[in-house]
């Protein structure tokens, strides 16, 4: 009794037989480029050119936006410091121990050091990998 891959082996030859495919060579390279091409160019040809009068308003437009977020950013600044300087905030931190201390910045580092592991994993053909997998 032949096993599973012998027998598509076996109809991977029989179908390889029975179906000839013409080879493509330069002709068919050149056919598909003039095609492109001549789609390209259908393609600039019904492309309207911008009136001047168009491009004129856009320039006029994006300088009148322009001033506006300016205003608007001064604006805010101004009441916002107003605002900011009239308010007494005082925080205090909680009182930590050294070892505390010590083993806090030991999961931070190594917390940050694990996700620009993993970060760095993801651009990697593993990484690609496992995204196809999970996701």
């Amino acid at each position: 009794m032949k096993h599973k891959t012998e027998i598509e082996a076996t109809l991977d030859r029989s179908l390889r037989r029975q179906v000839k495919v013409p080879t493509l060579d330069t002709r068919f390279d050149a056919g598909v480029w003039a095609r492109i091409e001549a789609e390209e160019s259908r393609r600039s040809q019904t492309a309207l050119p911008v009136p001047a009068a168009v491009a004129r308003s856009a320039r006029w437009l994006r300088a009148f936006n322009t001033v506006g977020i300016a205003t608007v950013a001064i604006f805010a600044c101004f009441v916002g410091a107003g605002m900011l300087a009239d308010s007494n905030v005082a925080i205090s931190m909680p009182e930590i121990s050294p070892a505390n201390g010590e083993l806090i910045l030991n999961v931070v580092s190594m917390s940050i050091a694990g996700a620009s592991v993993l970060f760095g994993l993801m651009f990697t053909p593993l990484g690609r990998k496992l995204r196809a997998e999970f996701g």
